[in-house]
This record gives structure tokens, C-alpha cells and sequence, in this order.
């Protein structure tokens, strides 16, 4: 005698269906609300973190004559050699008149095992060759994108490049300042000793250079890419801030 089974068929009812859907709605909710501000702080911490990181760079340099920029003497100060880091600064800034001059911010793997170059910087690694450990060492530079030695270290760069684009801050009115209008100009000065003669009660000519340090990120990091646009085209920095180059 054969005994025949009923199949019974097990689900959700509609109700139990809605009930899941409302329950899973409400901890997308609770995760929206509680993580994505967190992540957002989070990301906004670590950006803060790499524009300060850079910012330092770039001071650090401009407070800094390497021996292969050293002018022993006033008549041989120029746009590579420098009396002193207020020289340096006061050129860069002239520098930044074209992209293809302005000052990059960028770090490379050193290879340590070879001689130091005339600044007391080691050649860069490669990108494409691998050498974990052993003679390397991470190093952080800025210079301008034409500079001799440094020029093609920029292609075998460790994470971002920054191109760095300096700008007079004029006074305005009493206590405050505007941009000037050529980035890279110097307003009534082509030298050094030049912008000191300038000194009066009205502006702090003499003693200081203020100027805006607009930062853009190089993509693809290839300086021949810049040989021959104008600022207009490069885009919005990604972050800014003011810098005074200080005698």
C-alpha cells in the first residue's frame, strides 16, 4: 500500500515580508546617520593632515640654501644662486610665472647606496624597479619643475605631486591685502635690492614678502606636459594658504 505525502509549502506571509523590509530600512538608517559622518571626518583628518605635511615642505625649503645655491657674494645672487633665504624665496616666487616653472612638492625613494649629488641629495629609485628595504630612503623635496638635478626625479615620484603656484599679496588698504594681478610678479621689483629700495610707511616692503601659495595636484606627475600652458589651464587648486618670505 503506497502512502502518498502532502507537500506543504513553507514562506513569508505579506506581513513578516514588510516587517523584514522596515527593519532592514531602519539599520541602513542608523548606519547612514552614525558611520558616513565618521567616515567623512575621517577622510577630512587625513586631508588636513597631507595639506600640512606639504605646506611644511614647501617652508622648510624656502628657509633653506643647499650648498649648490650658496652665492658667497652680492654680485653673483640670481635666479640659482641665493645670499640668503629671503633671496631664494623672492626668485621662486618670480619663478612662478609659468607652470613649467613654478615649484613642485613631491617625495621619491632615494637610493642611498650611490654618491650624493651637488645639493647633498641621493638619485631616485625607479618607480618601476622594486628594492624594499636595503639602501633606500623615503625623501621629500621642493624645487622648481625645471630644476637641473631634480627635474626627472618628479617621474619616479612616491604618491602625489604638487605643483605650487606663489603670489604676491599686495596691501589693499590699511591692514589688509589682494592677490596681485601676474602670478610670479613682484610688484616694482626685479631684484632683491630692488624690493628693499621700495621701502616706505605705506607698505612692508624691506622686510617681508607676503604671497599666496595655491597647491594643484599633477596628474599625470610629467613636467613636459606644462612646457607651454598658461596658468588659465591648469584648473582649482586643491588647497591654499599664505606664506611670507621673510629677510
Amino acid at each position: 500500500m503506497k502512502k502518498r505525502f502532502q507537500g506543504h509549502h513553507i514562506g513569508f506571509t505579506l506581513m513578516e515580508t514588510l516587517l523584514a523590509v522596515a527593519l532592514v530600512g531602519m539599520l541602513i538608517s542608523i548606519f547612514l546617520t552614525v558611520f558616513v559622518p565618521v567616515r567623512g571626518m575621517i577622510q577630512q583628518a587625513l586631508t588636513k593632515q597631507e595639506s600640512d605635511r606639504v605646506i611644511s615642505i614647501l617652508r622648510a625649503e624656502l628657509n633653506t640654501v643647499r650648498a649648490n645655491e650658496r652665492a658667497y657674494d652680492s654680485k653673483s645672487v640670481g635666479p640659482e644662486k641665493y645670499a640668503s633665504p629671503f633671496d631664494k624665496g623672492f626668485y621662486w616666487l618670480l619663478s612662478c610665472k609659468r607652470p613649467s616653472s613654478a615649484i613642485v612638492v613631491f617625495s621619491y625613494r632615494a637610493n642611498t647606496a650611490s654618491s650624493l649629488r651637488a645639493d647633498d641629495t641621493y638619485p631616485p629609485i625607479p618607480f618601476n624597479r622594486s628594492r624594499p628595504g636595503g639602501d633606500t630612503q623615503l625623501v621629500s623635496i621642493a624645487c622648481p619643475m625645471n630644476s637641473t638635478i631634480h627635474k626627472n626625479d618628479i617621474r619616479h615620484a612616491v604618491g602625489p605631486v604638487f605643483l605650487v603656484k606663489l603670489t604676491q599679496l599686495e596691501p589693499e588698504n590699511r591692514g589688509t591685502y589682494k592677490l596681485a594681478e601676474t602670478p610670479g610678479t613682484i610688484k616694482g621689483a626685479s631684484t632683491p635690492d630692488k624690493y628693499f629700495s621700495q621701502d616706505n610707511t605705506e607698505t612692508p616692503w624691506g622686510g617681508v614678502i607676503f604671497c599666496r601659495a595655491d597647491f594643484y595636484l599633477m596628474n599625470p606627475p610629467n613636467p613636459d606636459r606644462y612646457k607651454n600652458r598658461p596658468w588659465s589651464r591648469i584648473g582649482r587648486p586643491i588647497f591654499s594658504t599664505n606664506i611670507s618670505i621673510l629677510r
